[in-house]
């Protein structure tokens, strides 16, 4: 990878971590630009890097439970944000009248997060 890609790669992971915390209640960076910062190089690092190398190690229950492997991992890769970042936070929240607990708002952000990455990635050719 060279430094552009590197750097579209980052950019898309801000816009996506940015977009999902302005569209999902209950996950917060304090409203402070760098944790936001801080968070999304993590995001980039552990799709970029992390997930692919957990991908090929888990192809065949992958295939087993039709994806539901990938989609597990994704939730982790999220879930370790708050680990790393600890002022990037989750907490309980209600989303289109839907009671929803921590767990809750970190598998609809995994879920919201990817589909906004796989969109700015698109968006800068990535």
């Amino acid at each position: 990878m060279d430094v552009f890609t590197i750097l579209k790669v980052f950019l898309a992971s801000v816009a996506a971590l940015f977009a999902t915390v302005q569209v999902i209640p209950g996950i917060s960076y304090q409203n402070d630009f760098r944790i936001l910062l801080a968070a999304a190089l993590i995001f980039a690092f552990l799709h970029s890097i992390v997930k692919p190398i957990l991908n090929f190690i888990t192809m065949p229950l992958n295939f087993l439970t039709l994806g539901l492997v990938s989609a597990i991992l994704n939730v982790v890769i999220f879930y370790a944000i708050t680990y790393l970042v600890p002022s990037f936070t989750f907490s309980a929240a209600s989303l289109a009248g839907f009671a929803l607990g921590a767990v809750g708002v970190i598998l609809v952000g995994a879920v919201v997060a990817a589909v906004f990455l796989g969109f700015f990635e698109k968006i800068l050719n990535v």
